[in-house]
């Protein structure tokens, strides 16, 4: 009978690994199709060559930090960074776009800063018009995405924006966006990307 019963619950289990597969790969399948219509159409725009990190970007004087979209990322990033900008030797200037839902925990004493809705990561932002707008007169020295998972909504409006290097974590998707790319499949461990590039914004 306890035969009978773990066979059972092995069938079960096998049942909903196979079920969460398929759905991740209609999710990742639709994602691509988006993006690839996205590029022919032009609103996502191509990228240039892959770039290294490297500290030779540590005078970079225009930078752009989007700061992730979920709550837990958010708050590592922000702790990460909480001494940005304070030894700043070479007087830059730094835009922040955080995500509106993390307004009160937003406390660097550097820059300027937009929000944003929240949006789904399948989909444009609510409001990317607004924020590209405000953006887009601006030629960046650097693009940084803080989000570890991909958010197509974010991704789409980096592209629009002009800017020598732009700086993401890899991912599916990740070439079309991002000519340099932090990997963080061997630790896992979003901290020590953050702390990558604040090593290479640091003076």
């Amino acid at each position: 009978m306890n035969q009978i019963r773990n066979n059972i619950e092995g069938l079960t289990f096998h049942f909903y690994i196979c079920k969460l597969s398929i759905i991740m790969s209609v999710k990742l399948l639709k994602l691509r199709w988006r993006i690839y219509y996205w590029t022919f159409t032009g609103k996502i725009k191509m990228l240039g060559s892959k770039l290294s990190l490297t500290l030779n970007h540590s005078q970079s004087k225009r930078i752009l930090i989007f700061f992730p979209m979920d709550e837990p990322s958010f708050r590592v990033a922000i702790y990460t960074f909480r001494e940005l900008g304070l030894k700043d030797i070479h007087q830059r200037n730094y835009k922040f776009v955080i995500k509106e839902q993390f307004r009160d925990l937003f406390h660097l004493n550097t820059g300027s800063h937009f929000f944003i809705k929240n949006s789904n990561y399948e989909n444009m932002l609510i409001d990317e018009k607004e924020i590209l707008d405000q953006l887009k007169n601006m030629k960046y020295d650097i693009i940084i995405d803080l989000n570890t998972n991909f958010h197509l909504g974010i991704s789409r409006l980096i592209s629009l924006l002009n800017a020598k290097i732009k700086v993401g974590f890899s991912n599916y998707f990740s070439d079309k966006f991002y000519n340099i790319q932090l990997d963080m499949s061997k630790s896992g461990i979003m901290e020590k990307g953050y702390k990558q590039i604040h090593m290479m914004l640091s003076p």
